[in-house]
């Protein structure tokens, strides 16, 4: 009975199952299962090789592999998650090829931890049963095969592991995923490297040196890999001869299997079949486990939900909003979004800040800048006059009164959110703004201009860089994201926002709070928003760019950390670089049916991706 029939209950695609492991003998069954160890150890033994899991390891086999699981720890607690193959091909027709490897010797980087925090949502959500809580464990599962899909779907040979591996450059990868999943759908037959150089349209030498260099192999070994592995299923699900089994998947002689099954298992075929055919799974030897209560399983991935989040500097569970919406690119506009700039600038602020005013203002792109000084004053001349020959629309006027009422939220990351929020709302946001704090001793001082005083750059620049460059329809929101459609001559761009925030982060820049108050009002905030948007695009090509600000890395988050003490901040020599700028990350996405973006966001903070057709598609 090595053929394992996995069942779904009320036609309900997903099966989860959180207990005490002692074996799960050896087996394979056409779907998908991910194993996630969320207490203690056990081994799992996957083709020809033997992994060591612990606390925190997630391991996925793909339909028709051949595995099996047995304790190492007494107190281990392990989550199976099977996933039907079949009714899932409706979101992902290549489900059935997918070849999934989430193992990894170190799994503590930020698609591991991704992974977790998606597996422990669906796995809260599976054992706590809440009202419409089928629909979202589908949508979270969507999310997981879409983040399995983008960074996992591919593997690599290590010494004796087959791990995943780090997929760097997005076009070889894509071209190795579509190699590994034809091969595996016709490895029985006579691949040659010719056939996929055609299916490529790149050389054999090219194809060959892209082949060793992602799994480690070259051509035909990996072949007789795959081979070697599919026939696995015939030498334990049946007591067909050795050599007809080397036929069917595809040797041409009885020894080359034997030499290349060797290579691999470690024993001939005849002997593996000796040694494990005892081991099967079957009705004298079903598997062994002990499944937890409901309270018990929510207990424990409570618990492995905390220890994840503390590892990542998040000492709580928090609340979590999952959200995957489908935009249309071309879908009625909303209303406009962006906003001209008027910025007001003065001699003064260019003593203070020499050239980094220029860069300043280049990258805030205003409509007009504003020169203030009294009459008379040779510096603000000279400065509109510079300011004319760079190319700016430049326009002059007496120096007004600023009333200055200290709002210490405007230094923080709640005011970006309120801009970008209030713009999504079709709310009015300045459109005049000074471009630095008026000259004072403190480096914060709770006004609304995107530089301190001193020339640091707040978290609320980035927010007027964006509002001011991207302008076009929105033709997609909701409570916390908006899509807005770019109108260009060579093909529309889009641009996705999302925030994640509460009403007294918004608020609190209305308010006269105190730094420290602002700061508890940032801390409390700790829930998680994850969001997949779905752009119906064309096939082609895309250049995504995708901005990330969250409550770290920012000048009023690096003096929270200091207390706000004033002397603390006048011993840092390079004061000016306590700012911090969003992290940054470019890839190219090919779109076959639409282009799927995901962003996470734990704490406040915003995300914004750019996303553009590649002009030579």
């Amino acid at each position: 009975m090595l053929l394992e029939r996995i069942f779904y209950a009320d036609d309900f695609p997903i099966r989860i199952a959180v207990s005490h492991l002692v074996e799960d003998p050896i087996h394979y069954h056409p779907d998908i299962e991910f194993v996630y160890v969320l207490q203690g150890e056990i081994d799992l033994k996957s083709g020809y090789c033997t992994y060591h899991l612990k606390a925190g390891d997630i391991f996925t086999n793909a339909g028709n592999e051949v595995h099996s699981m047995y304790a190492v720890s007494e107190d281990n607690v392990v989550a199976q998650i099977h996933v039907s193959t079949r009714d899932l091909s409706q979101f992902f027709p290549n489900l059935s090829k997918a070849c999934y490897r989430t193992y990894s010797k170190h799994p503590n980087d930020k698609k591991h931890e991704r992974l977790r925090d998606l597996m422990l949502q669906l796995l809260l959500k599976y054992e706590l049963k809440d009202f419409n809580y089928k629909s979202e464990c589908l949508y979270l599962m969507v999310d997981i095969i879409k983040h399995l899909d983008k960074h996992f779907n591919l593997f690599a040979f290590d010494k004796d592991m087959v791990v995943g591996f780090d997929r760097g450059n997005a076009l070889a990868a894509e071209r190795i995923s579509r190699i590994v999943q034809y091969v595996y759908q016709n490895y029985a037959n006579n691949i040659t490297l010719q056939d996929l150089s055609k299916m490529e349209y790149l050389s054999s030498f090219y194809l060959s040196h892209l082949i060793k260099d992602f799994t480690g192999m070259n051509f035909r070994e990996f072949l007789c890999f795959a081979r070697v592995e599919m026939s696995e299923v015939r030498l334990l699900g049946s007591n067909k001869k050795i050599s007809q089994i080397a036929h069917e998947v595809g040797f041409s002689t009885t020894s080359y299997y034997k030499k290349y099954f060797e290579k691999w298992f470690g024993y001939e075929p005849q002997e593996h079949r000796r040694r494990y055919l005892s081991q099967v799974k079957s009705d004298l030897r079903p598997g062994v486990f002990q499944t937890l209560p409901s309270s018990r399983a929510v207990a424990v991935v409570r618990e492995a939900y905390s220890s994840q989040s503390a590892q990542q500097g998040d000492g709580s569970v928090v609340n979590s909003i999952t959200l995957d919406v489908t935009v249309e690119p071309g879908a009625k506009s909303m209303g406009a979004f962006g906003r001209e700039l008027n910025v007001v600038v003065s001699a003064a602020d260019a003593s203070t800040l020499g050239g980094q005013l220029f860069s300043a203002l280049e990258k805030l792109r205003p409509h007009r800048v504003i020169v203030e000084g009294e009459e008379g004053d040779s510096q603000a001349e000279r400065l509109a006059i510079m300011l004319r020959q760079v190319g700016f629309a430049v326009e002059q006027r007496r120096e007004n009164h600023r009333e200055v009422h200290p709002r210490y939220a405007c230094d923080s990351i709640a005011f970006p959110i309120c801009l970008v929020q209030r713009m999504m709302d079709h709310r009015e946001i300045p459109g005049e703004l000074y471009l630095r704090d008026t000259d004072s001793s403190e480096l914060l001082q709770g006004q609304s201009s995107p530089l301190t005083a001193r020339g640091c750059r707040k978290p609320s620049f980035y927010a007027y860089c964006a509002i001011s460059a991207i302008r076009g329809d929105m033709i997609a929101r909701g409570g916390q994201y908006c899509v807005v459609r770019i109108p260009r001559s060579h093909g529309d761009a889009f641009a996705i926002f999302v925030c994640n925030s509460n009403e007294a982060l918004r608020s609190a820049c209305m308010r006269d709070l105190d730094m420290m108050d602002v700061k508890h009002i940032i801390n409390d905030y700790r829930d998680e928003m994850n969001l997949g948007v779905s752009l119906n695009l064309e096939s082609g090509t895309y250049a995504v760019m995708k901005y990330s600000m969250s409550r770290e890395n920012n000048v009023f988050a690096h003096l929270s950390a200091l207390d706000f003490r004033r002397d603390a901040v006048d011993s840092l020599a390079a004061a000016k670089l306590l700012g911090g700028s969003p992290e940054l990350e470019t890839y190219l996405e090919i779109a076959r049916a639409g282009l799927n973006v995901n962003f996470s966001l734990k704490g406040p903070g915003i995300q914004l991706a750019i996303i553009a057709p590649c002009l030579s598609e």
